[in-house]
């Protein structure tokens, strides 16, 4: 049984469609075409409802593939401070305090990774991006650099030395930036080369994430909820893309938003019969969620 929430639907309209109401403890958001809108902004209806479940002491956590930097902006906005999954999941940092967050968990890549992902798209002409805790690291600003920018507003640092200076470190995640058309063909090979020593994911239609194996946003989200003392079971997750089906895959609630790929939407219909197809990410999916299912 598929789950779709509409905007006029009441309460008696929910017992119908047979949805389980339950007392949620945990909120997992992925920012970017889920809680974000297309202008990378959170609308005041989704503002209003996440404000409201954090006043319920419901735990509210930003999940995505971002750095901590751009993920810290929208805590900011939103003025909730709770800890925050980066990384894909390969980072999970605790509350805000004094406009600091300690790094509870941090899952790098493994040595020489690096070196040979190097060789790869340089070879290929390939933009390169080394995230590591506190920065990220490119040989020079161009179009694909520009590209990630404009998406998610993190700062870049060029070094002419690039390659020297990331060889034989372990970052925590590897973006290579590419064309759009040209992204599918990039992550197949990428697959077939490292997926036996790496997890890699497709995120933005332009992005190729590279992450030390067993790294997920799934992983993460068990890890921080045995920290919160929260049970899976109490926990809600939202999301739109590849990179978030391991956090839907563990979540009691799995919300995927109406602007997700065809591709998507198949591959979870067919595994979660409690899937929730929520409005987009333009028409306040998440806020419209949370108030037919938490503050009815």
């Amino acid at each position: 049984m598929i789950i779709l929430i509409h905007e006029n639907q009441n309460k008696k309209g929910k017992d119908n469609w047979g949805i389980k109401i339950m007392k949620y403890k945990l909120l997992s958001l992925d920012l970017d075409k889920t809680l974000l809108d297309n202008n990378h902004k959170i609308t005041k209806r989704n503002y209003n409802a996440l404000k409201k479940c954090h006043e319920m002491g419901i735990h509210i956590i930003l999940a995505s593939g971002r750095e901590v930097e751009t993920i810290n902006r929208y805590s900011d906005v939103l003025g909730i401070y709770d800890p925050i999954i980066a990384c894909v999941g390969a980072i999970i940092c605790g509350e805000k305090r004094d406009g600091k967050r300690e790094l509870l968990y941090h899952q790098p890549l493994p040595i020489g990774i690096v070196d040979q992902v190097m060789e790869f798209t340089l070879s290929r002409n390939w933009c390169l991006t080394v995230h590591y805790p506190d920065k990220i690291l490119a040989l020079e600003q161009n179009k694909y650099t520009d590209i990630y920018h404009n998406q998610t507003g993190a700062t870049f640092t060029f070094v002419d030395d690039f390659y020297n200076i990331i060889s034989g470190t372990q970052p925590t995640k590897l973006i290579i930036v590419v064309d759009a058309e040209n992204r599918e063909n990039v992550y197949q090979q990428f697959l077939k080369k490292w997926s036996s020593k790496a997890n890699i994911t497709k995120t933005n239609p332009e992005y190729v994430e590279i992450n030390t194996k067993g790294v997920d946003k799934g992983i993460a989200l068990n890890e921080l909820c045995k920290i919160l003392k929260v049970p899976l079971s109490k926990t809600m997750a939202f999301g739109d893309n590849y990179s978030d089906l391991p956090m839907l895959a563990v979540s009691g609630g799995k919300v995927l938003v109406e602007n997700a790929s065809d591709d998507i939407k198949s591959e979870l219909k067919n595994r979660f019969s409690d899937l929730i197809i929520a409005p987009s990410n333009e028409d306040d999916g998440v806020a419209k969620i949370i108030e037919e299912l938490i503050l009815f």
